[in-house]
């Protein structure tokens, strides 16, 4: 008797250990804030900066998890994208279909915190899952683009909506005002 109750013990805190990594993914999840003169997120303490660079119009950052190099997160933001964040998801979808081993699991709209719309592509290519999100900021001025990926699809949820909803750009930010602004090489024209 005394057998049955440990094992029926020790089931039911397994249950719970896996029900608890469901139901509160982002738990133990911890985050530094990062911002430059373009883009602010949040990112996994630990990760290192991929220390990417862009054209005028458009901004980019990037981490990845040294440990583990199929964590990572990648924020994009494209200064007067004509294209709505649907039309965006859509069109990565078609783009990634004939990459090997390419799987779509959900394409279609999600809300981030405080109701800002979006809409996400989830997916994995070989064994790994990633999410991309696609959103309009600065009064849709800037298109958003946030990637997560991880090595598995536990370590995904914890990070993919808490890194994407908290990715903003700055609208006056120089990659996204006037290239006098965006590069410093260039001599500002004053008025004679």
């Amino acid at each position: 008797m005394n057998r049955r109750w440990l094992a029926l013990t020790g089931v039911l805190v397994v249950g719970a250990l896996f029900l608890g990594m469901i139901v509160a993914p982002g738990h133990g999840l911890a985050l530094a804030s990062y911002a430059d003169e373009n883009l602010s997120a949040l990112v996994p303490n630990g990760w290192h900066d991929e220390q990417l660079v862009a054209p005028y119009g458009t901004a980019v950052l990037a981490w990845v998890d040294s440990g583990n190099p199929h964590a990572s997160e990648e924020v994009q933001a494209t200064a007067s994208s004509h294209l709505t964040p649907e039309a965006r998801a859509r069109a990565l979808a078609l783009s990634l279909r004939h990459t090997a081993g390419y799987v779509q699991s959900y394409l279609g709209p999600v809300e981030f915190f405080g109701g800002r719309p979006a809409w996400e592509l989830e997916y994995y290519i070989g064994h790994y899952p990633h999410a991309t999100f696609e959103f309009d900021a600065c009064s849709p001025a800037i298109a958003m683009t946030v990637t997560v990926s991880a090595s598995g699809l536990i370590a995904l949820n914890k990070e993919q909506l808490t890194l994407a909803q908290d990715a903003e750009p700055k609208c006056d930010g120089p990659a996204f005002t006037s290239p006098d602004r965006a590069d410093l090489a260039i001599p500002l024209r004053l008025p004679t």
